[in-house]
C-alpha cells in the first residue's frame, strides 16, 4: 500500500488523504489483501444494506444498551453482568453459601443460651417419640420439667404448652441477643436465596434430576473426557471451582480429577512458551491382541498368473 506523504505527490492531497483512509478502513477486513480488486468490487456490489431501515441505521452501538439489558436482567446469575455460573445450578452440592452459613450458625449458638429453647424443642420430640404416652389416643403426661401437665393428646400438649412455650422462648432469644439474631437471619436467608436461585436456573435450562439416568456409562466417560475443557474454566464460582469442590480429595479417583483440572492450565503455560509436550503412554496393548482370522484380500501368485493369461 502506497504512503500517504507519496501518494499525495501523485493526486491532490485531499484525494490522497481519503484514498488513504478508505485504505486503511478496508484492511480491517479479514483476507482482504489476497484479494483482487474486482473480486472486491463484485463483492461489494452485491451486498445489501440496511436501506428502509431507519431505525437500524441510526445506531452507534453493535448492541443498544436496552436490547443488551434485556438479556443480563434475563439470566439471573451470580456472575459478571448477571452470567449464570455453575455455582448458580448446582452449588448446593458444593457447600455454595451453605457451608459458611452453617459454620457461622454453630459459631453464633456458641455465644448464646439456648438451654431453655433446646429443652422445650426435647420436649416436643419427646411427646412426638411416644416418650409420654400414645400421641395419637393419649393421655400425654409430662412429669416434670416447665410443661409438666397431662394432656389429652399431642395436639392439646402442642397447642396449649409447647407451642406457646417456644415462641416465648423464641422472643426471649431475640431480645437477649439481637446481634447474633440478625447474623443467623441473614445466613439463614441466604441459604434459602441460593435454593431459590439454583431451582429456578435448573427449570430454565429444562434439568429434571428425576428423568436423569444413574450410573449411565456414557456419561462418565463423556464427563472424564471433557475435563480438559472443564480446567480451562478458572472463573470464580465456575466448573474448575466447583468440580473441586466435591471432588473427594481422600481418594485416588477425586486427586485423579483434580490433576486433570491442573494439567490443562500446565498445557496452557507451555503452548504459550512454544513447548510441545509428548505422550509416552504406549498406544498398543503388550501382549497384542489376537487377529481375527479373516478371508483373503490378495491374490495368490497363481491366481494372478491366471489373470493375466485370461
Amino acid at each position: 500500500m502506497i504512503a500517504y506523504d507519496r501518494l499525495s505527490q501523485i493526486i491532490p492531497a485531499d484525494q490522497a488523504l481519503a484514498a488513504k483512509a478508505l485504505a486503511t478502513s478496508l484492511q480491517q477486513i479479514a483476507g482482504i489483501t489476497n484479494m483482487s480488486l474486482p473480486v472486491l468490487a463484485n463483492t461489494v456490489s452485491q451486498l445489501q444494506t440496511t436501506n428502509n431501515l431507519p431505525l437500524v441505521s441510526a445506531l452507534t452501538q453493535a448492541v443498544p444498551a436496552n436490547v443488551a439489558n434485556v438479556f443480563i436482567n434475563s439470566a439471573g446469575g451470580t456472575g459478571t453482568n448477571n452470567t449464570v455460573l455453575i455455582i448458580d445450578i448446582l452449588g448446593t452440592a458444593a457447600g455454595t453459601v451453605h457451608t459458611q452459613a452453617l459454620t457461622n450458625t454453630v459459631a453464633q449458638f456458641n455465644t448464646m443460651n439456648l438451654i431453655s429453647l433446646t429443652s422445650t424443642y426435647t420436649t416436643m420430640a419427646n411427646v412426638v417419640n411416644g416418650d409420654y404416652g400414645d400421641p395419637i389416643t393419649g393421655p400425654v403426661v409430662i412429669l416434670t420439667g416447665p410443661y409438666a401437665n397431662t394432656y389429652t393428646n399431642a395436639d392439646d400438649a402442642f397447642g396449649n404448652a409447647l407451642i406457646p412455650g417456644a415462641q416465648s422462648e423464641i422472643s426471649n432469644t431475640v431480645a437477649a441477643y439481637p446481634t447474633q439474631v440478625t447474623t443467623l437471619n441473614q445466613d439463614w436467608g441466604n441459604m434459602a436465596n441460593q435454593l431459590v436461585l439454583e431451582q429456578n436456573q435448573q427449570a430454565n435450562a429444562n434439568l429434571n434430576f428425576s428423568e436423569l439416568q444413574a450410573n449411565s456409562t456414557s456419561s462418565i466417560y463423556g464427563f472424564i473426557q471433557s475435563l480438559p475443557s472443564y480446567g480451562a474454566d478458572t472463573t470464580e464460582g465456575g466448573t474448575t471451582q466447583f468440580l473441586e469442590s466435591v471432588a473427594n480429595l481422600t481418594d485416588f479417583t477425586g486427586q485423579s480429577i483434580v490433576a486433570s483440572l491442573r494439567q490443562t492450565i500446565n498445557q496452557t503455560v507451555l503452548n504459550a512458551a512454544g513447548i510441545q509436550t509428548n505422550s509416552n503412554i504406549p498406544s498398543d496393548p503388550n501382549p497384542p491382541l489376537p487377529q481375527a482370522n479373516l478371508i483373503p484380500a490378495t491374490y495368490t501368485s497363481q491366481q494372478a498368473a491366471n489373470i493375466v493369461v485370461i
